[in-house]
């Protein structure tokens, strides 16, 4: 149970930034994707790139491949993740709702 734990935690360290749900949104769309389309996409520097894919990869939340000189990127649980997104959607629709309730 513990060890458990600490993967649900490296997952929603994962989860809590930003810029790596911009990439799991951006794989969920578009499917395995090389770095060199996720770089422009973001608007990021490389490096920076890399350092939140490599996270994700820890997380065990993305794959990667490496063609030649390419390296590629993919969801490792395409439905499911897409299934989280659509779900964190909702989500930020109640409490936008309940928000502007609020404020009326």
């Amino acid at each position: 149970m513990d060890e458990r734990l600490g993967q649900y935690a490296e997952v929603f360290k994962a989860l809590g930034d930003p810029t790596r749900l911009r990439i799991l949104k951006l794989l969920a769309q578009r499917g395995e994707t090389c770095v060199c389309e996720i770089v422009p996409a973001l608007n990021m520097p490389q490096s920076t790139v890399s350092h939140h894919l490599a996270t994700l990869k820890r997380a065990g939340l993305i794959a990667q491949r490496k063609e030649s000189q390419m390296i590629f990127y993919a969801l490792i649980d395409e439905e499911n993740t897409r299934q989280a997104i659509r779900f964190l959607d909702r989500v930020l629709e109640k409490v936008e709702k309940r928000t502007l309730a609020r404020a009326v």
